[in-house]
């Protein structure tokens, strides 16, 4: 019995270290905190350097694996990444948030002293990230009725913190207001569809008069038009020459689809396919010209049937182009681009009649392709479409079902929806077509990260529990286990149910109205990547920032900027929520029973709560909340 302790005492405990490092970078991808990465890194100085140097990376991709993450070049970068993703996330689900519009501190008068509109414009904005070599910005461009402006943010490189903001007056290149008014704007997403031989950013303009223009975002020649995309057959242009109602590009194909209210005009964005006529005259806004491929007419169309104007088109894939009607029978359509031209095409998804809806003409407001190829049952893209009745539903084109989920506010059960934005596949942002409210809806699948795993155990339940318009009972556990059993595979009580979706409901957050007194709907939503924490909200006279309140760089836009052509004033703005349920369509609007409570947010009474408490840290809702 002596000689084996005396044996047991010589042999040497195993190490971490002596485990090949692929072995050691599967354990790493177990870990579902940063801080159970940070807490192995500080055990010893290999492990340290592991962690360093692949640690944060494998963190990120397997926990926020649905996400496209911007383009990262060091290990340095991946923890930050890591830093802001988790805080994000935390914020996202504590509805904790910094919440700042921007106006301009006078309406400009127009040179021509000609009076301002006195209906405040539209705002339609589009963001962008870019990496040029050691520079990281943010690109922020929106038009505001006949004028444009821009704003670049640089996060790092040799202007790392500093902003450059651009303004250009429609007065300067003959635009009047209302007539000319920016109707939709994109951001040329890859340099080498870029016109001239400059690397600056460039951005695609189309306006109520039916201009469709490629802009300069340089500083030294911002908002001048590089393109001018028009059509070449004078009947059919004559036909056309409306508002442009929406576009987007296929970067893949380099192809750009610009909508107007009755057809689809298709350009060339490959500088050797294109056919490029000279500008002659000498006017401001002179540029040259490229003209359309071809044309996909839908008015008269009897597969199509009767619709009063096409809303919105969004690329779902490599061929196919995905179609918003405004009041027809079928309001999604889909074009499928083959080598003899685009053809209306029919799979089952255009295919959708609700019992209710069947002989009403419906439309389709906004479009948004997601990708689900990240999902483990997913292989391709899918469609959110927004339609009118106040859904937002799901189609994954690979199935025979017309529709897959469908996507409701609970508490203003037949509002309809403007714009929609997704971040990765946790959740998707529509922005109300009535007011300035902002419907966060979570999709309800699995997610990678839960911030409630770096808190502590219990045998309670998340608090305060959530009081949804719809009556659902509240979620049971089996037992009272007060701590987690890490080994066996058990949950504790309150780890359990935190991930529960009763415990992580929906929410809108009101939006601040121009001039506090004028509610308007949200017009437009846009972020520069997937992982930023950044979402920029276009509504009638105000630009909004919506940005998680513990994400670095959180807010970095100067409270007063001002260009050679107006003066914009930053403001911080106090919000209110309501939590809303689940977000699934409910059958009979008779279950939404009552009213949710009203979140509202207040800065200064958090300042007397107790500053450590570990009740605030496991209250649900963020300390400006609670």
């Amino acid at each position: 019995m002596e000689s084996i302790k005396s044996l047991r005492i010589s042999d040497e405990a195993p190490s971490l270290l002596d485990l090949p490092a692929d072995i050691l970078y599967i354990i790493l991808a177990y870990l579902d905190t940063a801080r159970s990465v940070a807490h192995l890194a500080a055990t010893c100085k290999g492990l340290y350097h592991l962690v360093s140097e692949r640690g944060w990376q494998i963190f990120v991709t397997n926990r926020f694996d649905t996400f496209t993450l911007s383009q990262i070049s060091s290990a340095d970068e991946w923890r930050a990444r890591a830093q802001s993703l988790t805080s994000q996330s935390r914020d996202w689900d504590r509805h904790g948030f910094i919440v700042d519009s921007f106006t301009p501190v006078v309406q400009q008068q127009r040179r021509s002293g000609t009076a301002t509109q006195s209906i405040p414009s539209n705002i339609i904005v589009d963001a962008h990230y870019r990496r040029e070599g050691n520079d990281v910005q943010d690109l922020i461009f929106w038009g505001a009725g006949e004028d444009v402006f821009g704003f670049i943010r640089h996060q790092k490189g040799p202007k790392a913190h500093t902003n450059e903001s651009f303004a250009r007056l429609g007065e300067l290149s003959g635009y009047h207001p209302g007539k000319d008014d920016v109707t939709c704007v994109s951001i040329l997403k890859d340099s080498k569809y870029n016109y001239g031989q400059k690397d600056g950013p460039q951005v695609l303009v189309g306006r109520a008069d039916g201009r469709l223009q490629l802009l300069s975002m340089d500083s030294k020649d911002f908002g001048k038009a590089l393109l001018s995309f028009e059509d070449l057959n004078p009947i059919r242009k004559a036909k056309v020459k409306t508002e442009i109602q929406s576009l987007d590009v296929n970067y893949k194909q380099g192809l750009l689809a610009a909508a107007t209210k009755n057809c689809i005009l298709n350009y060339s964005l490959d500088k050797d396919r294109q056919t490029i006529h000279n500008a002659t005259n000498q006017s401001l806004d002179s540029s040259n010209s490229v003209y359309a491929d071809d044309d996909t007419g839908l008015k008269g169309n009897k597969t199509v049937g009767t619709f009063d104007f096409i809303r919105s088109v969004k690329f779902v894939n490599d061929n196919t182009l995905a179609v918003g009607l405004n009041k027809g029978p079928k309001p999604l359509q889909f074009l499928e681009y083959t080598p003899t031209g685009a053809v209306i095409s029919h799979p089952t998804k255009t295919k959708v009649q609700d019992r209710i809806y069947r002989n009403q003409l419906k439309t389709v407001r906004a479009i948004l392709p997601v990708d689900i190829s990240s999902l483990t049952s997913g292989g391709g893209n899918a469609v959110l479409s927004s339609w009118d009745d106040g859904t937002v539903r799901l189609q994954d084109l690979r199935t025979p079902s017309s529709t897959d989920t469908i996507f409701q506010d609970n508490f203003e059960v037949t509002t309809p929806i403007n714009a929609l934005l997704t971040r990765g596949l946790e959740k998707f942002i529509a922005g109300s077509a009535h007011s300035s409210t902002l419907k966060v809806f979570d999709y309800r699948w699995p997610k990678g990260y839960y911030h409630t795993e770096s808190l502590p155990c219990g045998n309670d339940a998340p608090y305060p529990m959530p009081r949804s318009p719809s009556i659902v009972e509240e979620p049971s556990f089996p037992n009272d286990r007060a701590t987690c059993d890490h080994v066996a595979g058990l949950r504790c009580r309150w780890h359990a149910l935190s991930r529960h979706d009763f415990y992580r409901p929906n929410f809108n957050m009101w939006l601040p109205p121009f001039r506090r007194r004028d509610n308007s709907p949200v017009y437009s939503l846009a972020s520069p990547s997937d992982d930023s924490p950044t979402v920029l909200a276009g509504l009638s006279g105000i630009l909004v920032e919506i940005t998680p309140k513990s994400s670095p760089g959180s807010s970095a836009w100067p409270y007063i900027w001002s260009t050679k052509d107006g003066v914009h004033k930053r403001h911080r703005e106090r919000v209110a929520l309501i939590e809303t349920g689940s977000g699934f369509k409910v059958n009979d609007v008779a279950d939404i029973q009552r009213m949710p409570v009203i979140h509202q947010q207040n800065c200064e009474s958090a300042r007397h709560l107790p500053g450590n408490a570990a009740w605030r840290k496991r209250h649900r809702l963020d300390v400006w909340l609670q």
